[in-house]
């Protein structure tokens, strides 16, 4: 590879990053929507099971699900429209989260309701997976500060692995404020700037 190849393509990979950057930006309302979802379901699965008021429990969750992925696709669709051109760092950041979101989901209701996943394990198995989610989106945009918040997460994970119980879900609760809308405002704030908005 001659040095103008080479010069061309660390333009375009530092382009991609920088474009990946803008675009990682602009998903903060997805973090935040999902972050306070999950932090009240959480909460609420948690006073449901120490009360033994398990058929509560299990309401929770559906309603909580469906307004999630509807504000998630009423997002996407306002964000299309906002940003037509669908490009590399688009395409990475649609599949890592959709991908990271359906594996959720399907965890948090197939894998629990038939017992493949145990009640007790999955806030920790919710938290790794988050964690690669982050540790992904930290990488291809090459922003170490959201690679270190996929640490937390798989630390939060690790965490609630061993220790396994109803408290988990306060854990859980309170990893995503800190870790899903905590980053979120960090976005926010970084999209006013770059836009000029205070």
């Amino acid at each position: 590879m001659n040095g103008a190849a080479a010069g061309q393509d660390l333009a375009w990979i530092r382009a991609l990053m920088e474009d990946s950057q803008r675009l990682l930006r602009g998903t903060w309302r997805h973090q935040a929507v999902w972050g306070l979802l999950s932090a009240v379901g959480l909460v609420a699965t948690w006073w449901a099971v120490s009360g033994s008021r398990l058929t509560m429990a299990w309401a929770v969750w559906p309603l909580l699900l469906v307004v999630g992925w509807s504000l998630s696709f009423a997002l996407a669709r306002k964000d299309g429209a906002r940003r037509p051109v669908r490009n590399l760092a688009s395409r990475a950041f649609g599949g890592v989260w959709i991908g990271s979101g359906v594996t959720l989901t399907l965890l948090g209701t197939l894998g629990l309701y038939s017992g493949a996943v145990a009640p007790s394990a999955l806030p920790g198995v919710l938290s790794l997976v988050l964690g690669l989610g982050y540790f992904a989106s930290g990488f291809v945009t090459g922003l170490g500060w959201l690679r270190w918040i996929g640490v937390a997460w798989w630390l939060v994970g690790s965490g609630l692995m061993v220790w396994r119980g109803p408290g988990g879900l306060l854990v859980l609760a309170v990893a995503a404020l800190l870790l899903e809308v905590g980053p979120a405002l960090t976005l926010r704030r970084e999209e006013a700037e770059a836009s000029g908005v205070r």
